[in-house]
């Protein structure tokens, strides 16, 4: 079955970007040849869910290229967006758990990508939806910005794998556990 995945760069004090939603902190830090390849998750990716804020970043700094386009992507948003005949995408607007059902639909049977923000990854972690954070630890403070995962409650994780790379970057992948199965293994 698809996992919902929201695969990230983060600071070490938890936030994906600035306040003004910059990246430059992200870009002074080059990922390395010893980090993931971005071509090896994408591989394993059938579609993409993100926020209006993150699609309009993506569209103020892509270049005119919609970087997903072999791909389906649901954008949530509860505002008329302009969404180009090129893209392969459609704004919605639905709980995460009928979201979450569509976006693994259209994966056929890869895994789905919850680019970002942190408050859609964080609605579809309160939903019980999302099953593993994929999070790259940049060695930065911000001391403000955006956060990585506003939930409203406590979302418990396994630690799957982790790796140092040479920028001093860190590599987390964690699995994340369904309060059910934590009330029926305590």
């Amino acid at each position: 079955m698809s996992k919902l995945i929201y695969y990230v760069a983060a600071t070490m004090d938890g936030y994906i970007a600035t306040k003004n939603h910059e990246l430059g902190w992200l870009y002074d830090y080059p990922p390395g040849d010893d980090a993931t390849p971005y071509d090896e998750f994408y591989q394993n990716i059938g579609a993409t869910i993100m926020g209006a804020g993150t699609y309009e970043w993506i569209m103020k700094n892509a270049a005119g290229e919609w970087p997903y386009q072999n791909i389906p992507s649901f954008i949530l948003s509860s505002r008329n967006l302009t969404i180009f005949s090129d893209i392969n995408a459609v704004v919605i607007q639905d709980n995460p758990k009928n979201i979450a059902a569509k976006a693994r639909d259209a994966a056929k049977g890869k895994d789905v990508w919850i680019i970002g923000g942190g408050k859609t990854a964080a609605s579809f972690a309160d939903a019980g939806e999302l099953q593993q954070l994929f999070i790259t630890t940049v060695p930065v403070f911000l001391g403000s910005g955006i956060p990585v995962l506003p939930v409203n409650q406590a979302i418990h994780v396994t630690p799957n794998k982790q790796r140092c790379l040479r920028s001093g970057a860190i590599e987390t992948i964690m699995d994340i556990k369904l309060m059910k199965q934590l009330s029926v293994n305590s």
